[in-house]
């Protein structure tokens, strides 16, 4: 995933060229079990609070949503994104500031 650097008022948002995004059956069971709408997944995708990097070339990436905080694991090919858990919970990972 490209990052652009985007100047705003003083500040530099990054822009993320979006890949397509491949949930697995996996990440969609999790997603009806904690009723998470696809819509909150590519939020979290494009536009995390923090990133964190997880086991097998994998990335944690957190959005908090009102009280909680969405965990959106997935693995950044060259191709595609492809997502393989959501779940929310009710703190941020270990280390992690709330």
């Amino acid at each position: 995933m490209s990052l652009t650097k985007v100047p705003t008022g003083g500040k530099f948002l990054y822009n993320r060229a979006v890949k397509p995004v491949r949930i697995t059956r996996h990440a969609r069971n999790r997603m009806r079990g904690h009723r998470i709408e696809e819509h909150l997944v590519r939020l979290a995708l494009e536009a995390p609070d923090w990133e964190e990097a997880s086991v097998e070339g994998r990335i944690n990436r957190w959005k908090r949503v009102e009280e909680r905080f969405l965990r959106v694991t997935c693995k950044d090919e060259p191709e595609r994104i492809v997502v393989i858990s959501a779940v929310f919970k009710r703190r941020p990972s270990r280390g992690r500031d709330q």
